[in-house]
C-alpha cells in the first residue's frame, strides 16, 4: 500500500504553516474565510464572544493540575488546533521512518515533549552515562555468546536501579500502592461508569487516592523515558540484526521455571537482570525477566515485556521471527518499562485488562514489524497509558484491532498513548461491553474511551488529561467501529486526535465521536481522501463542541455521506467551538437539530458557541437540514456559520465573499 506521510492538499499545507505563526499574528485561512463570512453577514458579535471567554478559560481553572501548554493553546486559540494536530500526526509519521524501522528512542522523545517534560540534565547519579557505556560495548561485534549475554544482563540491572529512582519521591504508601492497588483502580473506574451505579467504600477510597497521587504528580516520568530511550537502542536494525550471528553459539543453563521448548541459556540472578535466550524451534515463555531475546521459530507466550511487581521494574522481549502467540499480557508496564518488539511473522495477541501497549506510572511499547496480525483484549491497553507514556506501533499488514474500552490510543489522566498502524487493510472496534454511562444514549450504545482519546478526571479538585492519538498512515480501506467518547476526542483539558491517510473507510460512532471536545477539551477527527462513510447514532459527534470544548472534523477529499444526529457537523453548545470541514468531493450530510453549521443551548456561561460548516469545491452536494445548499453562505445570530463554495481553496472562497 502506498505511504499517506505527506500532506497532499492545499488545505493542509496552509494548516501546516499556522503552526509556525506567533501568537497574536495572521490566523489561518480557513479561520480568515470563517471571519470574512461572519463580516460579510454583519455576525461577527457572538464570534468574538465566544473566542474572548476561550482565551480565559485556562484562568478560570487554574486549579486543575497537570495542564500541558499545547491543550493549554488548543482551547485559548481554536484556530491554532489543525496546525497543533498537524505537527503531532507529521512528527510522529517522521519518526516512524521509512522501510519499517521506527526510530523508537524518538517516538517516546515525542511523547515527552508533548508531556512538557524536559530530558536533558536529569538528576540520574550517573546511572544513565553507565546505561551509555554499556551499550557501547554491547553494540561492539567482538562480543558474542555467552559475554554478550553478560552484558545485556549488566545493562538490564543499571535500568532497573535507575526505574527505582523514577519512584523515589513517591512516598513509600504511594509507591506500594502503585503496585498493589493499580488492578483496583481499573476496576473502580471500569464500575464508576456504570449508569446510577455506585462505587463501594473501598473502591472510592481507591479513586480518592489515586486522584490525589495524579495530582502531586511524583513520578519522575522522564527520567522512565530517559532510561526507555536507551534500552530502545536494542532494537536499532544494526545491532538487531546482529543478534542471530552473534548468539549463535551461545549455550548456558537452559533448566529455569517459567521457560522451556527450544531454551539455549539463561543468566543472571533474578528478574531485575534475568536474560533468556530461546532458540529457532517453538519455546515458551511464563516466567519473569528482565530480556528475553528469542532467534525465530513459532513460539508461544503467556507473559512477554510485563512490569509488574518492583523487584524487576523492566522487562524487554526480542522475538526475531515465526509465528507467535501471545496469551496473556504484553507490553505491560507499571511504574517500569515494558518494551517488546516482534520483528517477522503473522502473530496473535490474545489478552484480558491491561495489555499490548499499556503503562500505569511507565512506559510501555509493543513495536510488530510485519506481517498480518490479530490483537484481541478487554480494556485498557493496545496504546493505553495513565500517567505514563504506551505506544503500539504495527509497521506492515492487513491487521484487525480489537477492545472493549480505552483501547487504541484511549488515555486516562495524564500521560501520552497512541496506535500507530502504518498500512493495509485494517479493522478497529472499541465497543459492545462497557455500558453507556448516561443510560439514555439509545440501544446497544456502549462506551467507548478510545480511537484516539483522552479523558482528565474532575473530581478531588480536577487532573488535567493528556494526548492520545489513534494513527492509521496507510491509503487501505479501513474500518473503525467504537463507543461512545471515541474517535477524536477529549474529555476535561485532554487533546485527541484520530488520523486515517487515505482509502474508501467506514466510520461508525456514537455519543462524542468523530471530533470533539467536552469540558474544557479537544478533539480531531481528519481524513485524508477517499469516498468515506461517518455513521453516528445518538447525538454530539462528527465536528462538535460542549462546554469550553473544541472539537474538528476535517476531510480533505472524496465523495462522503454523513449520516449523524443533533449537535454535529459544525454543532456547538455551552460556549464551545465546533469546525467541520470537507475540502473536495460529492457530499451527502444528513443529521438534525444544532448541526451543519448551528449553535444549541448556552446557559453554562451565557455566552453564545460558534459552530462552523465548511464545504468547498464545485461538486454538488446535499443538505438535509434548511438554508442549506451549492454556493450558500449563512450565518445565524447565535454563532452558527455554513459555507459551501465553488472555490478550492479559501482563499478563493474567501475572495468570492467580497
Amino acid at each position: 500500500m502506498r505511504l499517506s506521510r505527506t500532506l497532499t492538499t492545499l488545505t493542509v499545507a496552509l494548516l501546516v504553516a499556522a503552526a509556525a505563526q506567533p501568537r497574536g499574528e495572521e490566523r489561518p485561512e480557513f479561520w480568515q474565510l470563517v471571519e470574512a463570512a461572519l463580516e460579510a453577514r454583519n455576525r461577527g458579535g457572538p464570534a468574538r464572544a465566544v473566542l474572548e471567554h476561550m482565551a480565559g478559560v485556562g484562568e478560570r481553572r487554574a486549579g486543575v493540575a497537570r495542564r500541558t501548554e499545547r491543550i493549554g493553546r488548543s482551547l485559548a486559540e481554536p484556530w491554532s488546533v489543525p496546525a497543533l494536530a498537524a505537527e503531532l500526526r507529521d512528527g510522529l509519521a517522521a519518526d516512524l521512518g521509512e522501510g519499517g524501522e521506527p526510530d523508537l528512542a524518538a517516538l517516546l522523545a515525542r511523547g515527552a515533549d508533548h508531556r512538557d517534560l524536559d530530558l536533558e540534565g536529569l538528576e540520574d547519579e550517573g546511572l544513565l552515562e553507565d546505561m551509555d557505556l554499556a551499550l557501547e560495548s554491547i553494540a561492539r561485534d567482538e562480543l558474542r555468546d555467552i559475554e554478550l549475554l553478560e552484558a545485556l544482563s549488566g545493562l538490564m540491572r543499571l535500568a532497573h536501579r535507575a526505574l527505582e529512582l523514577s519512584l523515589e519521591d513517591l512516598e513509600s504508601e504511594a509507591r506500594a500502592a502503585l503496585f498493589t492497588e493499580a488492578a483496583d483502580f481499573r476496576e473502580a473506574w471500569y464500575r464508576s461508569h456504570f449508569p446510577g451505579g455506585e462505587l463501594s467504600e473501598a473502591q472510592g477510597a481507591v479513586l480518592g487516592r489515586w486522584i490525589a497521587g495524579l495530582r502531586a504528580g511524583s513520578h519522575d516520568t522522564a527520567l522512565a523515558l530517559a532510561v526507555a530511550r536507551r534500552l530502545a537502542r536494542l532494537t536499532d536494525p544494526k545491532l538487531r540484526g546482529s543478534l542471530n550471528r552473534r548468539l549463535r553459539r551461545a549455550r548456558g543453563e537452559d533448566e529455569v521455571p517459567g521457560f522451556g521448548g527450544d531454551l539455549r541459556a539463561v543468566v543472571g540472578t533474578d528478574a531485575a537482570d534475568r536474560v533468556v535466550l530461546g532458540g529457532r524451534r517453538e519455546t515458551i515463555y511464563t516466567g519473569h525477566a528482565a530480556l528475553v531475546i528469542d532467534l525465530g521459530g513459532d513460539d508461544r507466550y503467556e507473559r512477554a515485556a510485563v512490569v509488574d511487581a518492583p523487584e524487576g521494574l523492566v522487562s524487554v522481549v526480542i522475538d526475531l521471527g515465526g509465528d507467535d502467540t501471545y496469551t496473556g499480557a504484553c507490553a505491560a508496564a507499571t511504574g517500569g518499562l515494558a518494551l517488546l518488539w516482534d520483528e517477522a511473522g503473522d502473530d496473535a495477541y490474545t489478552s484480558k485488562r491491561f495489555s499490548q501497549g499499556a503503562a500505569t506510572y511507565g512506559v510501555a511499547a509493543l513495536v510488530d514489524r510485519e506481517g498480518e496480525d490479530r490483537y484481541a483484549m478487554e480494556d485498557y491497553g493496545q496504546g493505553h497509558a495513565l500517567e505514563g507514556v504506551a505506544l503500539l506501533l504495527d509497521l506492515a499488514g492487513d491487521d484487525t484491532y480489537q477492545a472493549w474500552a480505552f483501547a487504541q490510543g484511549g488515555g486516562l489522566g495524564p500521560g501520552f498513548c497512541g496506535l500507530l498502524d502504518v498500512e493495509g487493510d485494517d479493522s478497529y472496534l472499541a465497543d459492545l461491553h462497557w455500558p453507556d454511562v448516561y443510560g439514555d444514549s439509545g440501544p446497544e450504545i456502549y462506551h467507548g474511551a478510545s480511537q484516539g482519546y483522552s479523558t482528565g478526571l474532575r473530581s478531588g479538585g480536577g487532573v488535567a488529561g493528556g494526548t492520545a492519538v489513534l494513527l492509521d498512515l496507510g491509503d487501505g480501506e479501513d474500518r473503525y467501529q467504537a463507543g461512545n467518547f471515541s474517535q477524536g476526542g477529549g474529555y476535561f483539558f485532554s487533546f485527541g486526535l484520530m488520523y486515517d491517510g487515505g482509502g474508501d473507510d467506514e466510520n461508525l460512532g456514537a455519543r462524542y465521536s468523530q471530533g470533539f471536545g467536552v469540558h474544557q477539551a479537544t478533539g480531531v477527527r481528519w481524513d485524508s481522501g477517499g469516498n468515506d462513510s461517518y455513521t453516528c447514532r445518538s447525538v454530539a459527534h462528527a465536528g462538535m463542541a460542549w462546554d469550553e470544548g473544541v472539537g474538528f472534523l476535517l476531510e480533505d477529499g472524496g465523495d462522503d455521506v454523513y449520516q449523524v444526529g443533533d449537535l454535529a457537523l459544525g454543532g456547538a453548545a455551552q460556549t464551545g467551538v465546533a469546525v467541520a470541514i470537507d475540502r473536495d468531493g460529492k457530499d451527502s450530510y444528513r443529521s438534525s437539530g444544532s448541526s451543519q453549521g448551528g449553535t444549541g443551548s448556552s446557559e453554562y456561561h451565557d455566552k453564545p458557541s460558534l459552530g462552523v460548516l465548511i464545504d468547498l469545491g464545485g461538486d454538488e452536494d446535499t443538505y438535509s437540514q434548511e438554508e442549506r445548499g451549492d454556493d450558500t453562505l449563512r450565518c445565524d445570530e447565535r454563532g452558527g456559520v455554513f459555507i459551501d463554495s465553488s472555490a478550492r481553496s479559501f482563499g478563493r472562497a474567501r475572495a468570492a465573499l467580497r
